[in-house]
């Protein structure tokens, strides 16, 4: 296995699918050796000319890349049996909308590596959604497998002195913070509420981020917490009333999940980017208004809120880990 890493703080969902692979496949008897890209702080560069050399000589039966990047010399390597994962195409869609740093560079790296990592024996896509995206650049159909969400997400009890929203995700413009902090804003003139932020800053050059402490000067009742470790998420989401997801693009959109299985209703906009087999029990709003006005009437419709609810942690346990690793373990026997 290729990975960007196995650090889930800084790599996030890239990592945490990786490690889940990276611990699960050895229970099933199948020997696993992992290849960590930015392992020990190495530069990228030096690992994209090393990679492929790993890659040449390794005697494993086959070669699984967990993002594009590292399999793009696999095709040529005919011999081989190689999978490769895709999860969303936000450089190919996102660099106008986001204004990305460097963005022609952005755009003639993502088109000319990925487009090579399409060529790979077996693609596989994180959601519906990013298989339409990759049939409609590169003209095939690849498989899809679905992340899960872990068994730890359960209701808890946690006691909170007011309604809370909250916000979990890196503060950047493509996560939509600035908007949570519209929706609290407009809801905070009809209730006594207290907003979340919680997540921190995005490990990346190209997308650009807020100054948390400059978007949030002057308001009470707003709670910075950056980045969470990862034993205490459970308890940040069942902190929340509300999980606020104003992200306009996701490849998959995990936390909506998370936050749900918790009993959490999450609310995002209707007109964003998130696959449908995520956001089928979140609640769509087409403003920061509407979201601001839906979280006021469940406020005061409580048998609604309980509802929502249920039916949130009902879908969001469909989602598995077990069954993402024995697709993969299926993938991988259908090659041999």
């Amino acid at each position: 296995m290729v990975v960007p890493s196995l650090d889930v703080p800084k790599f996030k969902g890239l990592a945490k699918v990786s490690k889940i692979l990276a611990d699960e496949l050895p229970k099933y008897g199948i020997e696993t050796e992992v290849l960590e890209v930015h392992k020990n702080g190495k530069r990228y560069l030096s690992n994209l000319t090393s990679v492929p050399l790993r890659e040449l000589f390794s005697k494993a039966d086959i070669i699984h890349s967990t993002v594009p990047e590292s399999g793009t010399f696999l095709p040529f390597m005919f011999w081989k049996k190689s999978v490769i994962t895709f999860h969303d195409f936000i450089p190919f869609e996102m660099g106008e909308r986001l204004k990305f740093r460097l963005k022609f560079l952005v755009d003639f790296y993502s088109k000319f590596m990925w487009g090579l990592a399409s060529k790979n024996k077996v693609v596989v896509a994180v959601s519906t959604q990013t298989a339409k995206d990759f049939e409609r650049y590169f003209g095939k159909k690849p498989l899809v497998v679905n992340p899960g969400v872990d068994e730890k997400f359960k209701p808890m009890k946690v006691e909170k002195e007011k309604i809370t929203l909250g916000f979990f995700a890196n503060f950047s413009y493509r996560k939509g913070v600035d908007k949570a902090v519209e929706v609290f804003r407009l809801v905070k003139r009809k209730i006594d509420c207290k907003l979340v932020l919680a997540g921190g800053y995005l490990q990346t050059v190209y997308q650009r981020q807020f100054d948390i402490n400059e978007l949030v000067k002057g308001l009470k009742d707003v709670e910075v917490l950056g980045y969470v470790p990862d034993e205490k998420v459970v308890e940040l989401y069942n902190s929340f009333d509300f999980f606020l997801f104003p992200s306009i693009y996701e490849g998959f959109g995990l936390p909506i999940l998370e936050a749900q299985k918790c009993g959490i209703p999450t609310l995002i906009f209707s007109w964003a980017k998130i696959a449908e087999e995520v956001k089928k029990k979140a609640i769509e709003c087409s403003s920061v208004e509407e979201m601001a006005n839906r979280i006021i009437n469940l406020v005061e419709n409580k048998e609604e809120y309980k509802k929502i609810s249920k039916e949130g942690i009902e879908y969001a346990s469909k989602f598995t880990w077990e069954n993402f690793v024995k697709s993969y373990i299926n993938i991988y026997r259908s090659l041999l």
